[in-house]
């Protein structure tokens, strides 16, 4: 079982963020507040920016950090920046997670703009959710609780990306 980043590889990795945002507010002649950062990320995600109510925040997984470091302290710092430079400057409702606008500030802070990347998660803690098969007219679907949940409380409507057709639960599967 890999361990978590250091305390000290922690405060590094403060750094780099608020590094970060500094060359945002430099490159578009606007200060970005300095943000938050937790390392209480568990799973399969390096990082994840995340908006409630008025508090923002960046979420660090600490033992995918400390497992790939240097490429998480450039890529992923970067990438969860990127999430907060155009919510300041876009708004998150006006835009896609990684659409155009995230993939030009990711480009003018000097990285790659990848969505994901791909790790080995050997040694990291991950949790396990329970999957529910759906179904659309090319294949079958495995939702996590969450979405399973969304679509049973009507809140939610899924789309395969593929055929474009709704998602419905595929009730042979469940028996």
């Amino acid at each position: 079982m890999i361990e978590p980043i250091s305390e000290f590889q922690m405060r590094q990795v403060e750094a780099a963020t608020e590094r970060c945002v500094e060359k945002a507010s430099r490159l578009y002649g606007r200060r970005f507040n300095a943000i938050t950062v937790h390392f209480d990320l568990k799973g399969k995600c390096a990082g994840m920016y995340q908006v409630k109510g008025r508090n923002r925040r960046i979420r660090y997984n600490p033992w995918l950090f400390a497992k790939y470091y240097e490429d998480s302290l450039s890529d992923t710092v970067t990438h969860e920046v990127a999430h907060y430079v155009v919510d300041c400057l876009y708004g998150l409702r006006r835009v896609k997670p990684h659409g155009i606008e995230w993939s030009g500030v990711m480009v003018d802070l000097g990285a790659e703009p990848k969505a994901t990347g791909s790790y080995d998660l050997t040694g990291i803690p991950v949790r396990q959710y329970t999957k529910f098969a759906y179904k659309c007219a090319c294949r079958t679907h495995q939702l996590t609780s969450l979405r399973h949940k969304k679509i049973l409380q009507q809140r939610a409507e899924y789309r395969c990306q593929s055929c474009n057709g709704f998602l419905v639960a595929d009730i042979a599967a469940s028996a």
